[in-house]
């Protein structure tokens, strides 16, 4: 693999690893003050690890930028 695919894949991989963070941290933020439910919680979590066998990384980060651009009043009802 060349070098610059290398180094692509790494900042792809860093900046994920970003915006995974902060997506986590959003949604154990909204848990703590009571605006997200416990199941809810839990559903947001786990999919985007669903998501990433048929849409790959890109998919999850956009999610994640969809949802944390409406901060600072994400609203966290399941649906379209």
């Amino acid at each position: 693999m060349p070098i610059k695919a290398l180094n692509d894949r790494k900042k792809l991989s860093n900046e994920f690893n970003d915006a995974h963070d902060e997506f986590i941290d959003a949604v154990l933020e909204a848990f703590r003050d009571g605006t997200l439910p416990l199941d809810l919680a839990r559903a947001y979590l786990a999919h985007p690890v669903a998501m990433m066998h048929t849409d790959g990384a890109q998919a999850v980060a956009d999610y994640f930028a969809r949802i944390l651009a409406q901060r600072p009043n994400i609203d966290w009802t399941p649906g379209s």
